[in-house]
């Protein structure tokens, strides 16, 4: 819990000091906005703490870009390594009638709208402060005889503010960082406390419009990049 702390009082100090010169201007937005929008795409992950555990949410958003500052995206997203915490013994009675115990683990993705607005810009540097609102689902998921069930389904809804730095090591690779926080709400109130996490990324950048472009320069694909 001491790692949670530091790492949200050192979010929010970096957001509050980057707030005066962060947020984007009307003529700002306006002028991005006027520019010939580009497309792309990106994986993306994090890592977060659930119930005090360490997880990782992958997933993919695509979108497009204006000026190479203001973009804006859809995603998915998934939990790839659930809390041992979270998983519940299911008594199963099989085909045959015999009762065996089945554990049960925790399962959640959520589709998401994404705003990313890039406040410094240089030739290698990137910071940004984007913001991602979703909503999907949290549920118990286990096997038995070949099928899958699923129990315990509840809706939720996500708000993650971050602040995002990228260096380009070479014009198709970089590497990145991350600091935000998770706040969700789901049904009944289950969840939320123990979701309600600091959000901490390190990973490497694939340009995938910058590769576009390089292999095939003429392709209609790559002039919308």
């Amino acid at each position: 819990m001491g790692k949670q702390k530091f790492i949200l009082l050192l979010f929010f100090f970096a957001l509050v000091y980057s707030q005066s010169k962060a947020q984007p201007t009307l003529d700002t937005i306006k002028f991005c906005l006027k520019q010939k929008p580009h497309l792309f795409a990106k994986l993306d992950s994090r890592n977060s703490f659930i119930d005090n555990s360490l997880v990782n949410v992958f997933g993919l958003k695509a979108g497009i870009r204006y000026y190479k500052r203001l973009s804006f995206s859809l995603g998915y997203y998934q939990l790839y390594n659930p809390p041992k915490s979270f998983s519940e013994d299911v008594h199963y009675i099989n085909s045959h009638g015999s009762e065996y115990i089945i554990r049960k683990g925790l399962k959640m993705y959520y589709f998401s709208a994404n705003m990313e607005y890039a406040f410094y810009q240089t030739k290698h540097w990137e910071l940004s402060m984007p913001l991602q609102i979703g909503i999907g689902k949290t549920y118990y998921q286990y096997s038995a005889e070949g099928t899958k069930y699923k129990t315990n389904e509840l809706i939720n809804f996500i708000y993650e503010p971050t602040i995002a730095i990228d260096y380009k090591i070479i014009k198709w690779v970089g590497v990145n960082a991350a600091f935000g926080y998770r706040f969700m709400v789901a049904q009944n109130g289950r969840f939320n406390t123990e979701f309600n996490s600091p959000i901490v990324t390190f990973g490497i950048s694939i340009y995938y419009s910058e590769i576009v472009k390089s292999l095939f320069p003429k392709s209609k694909i790559a002039k919308r990049m």
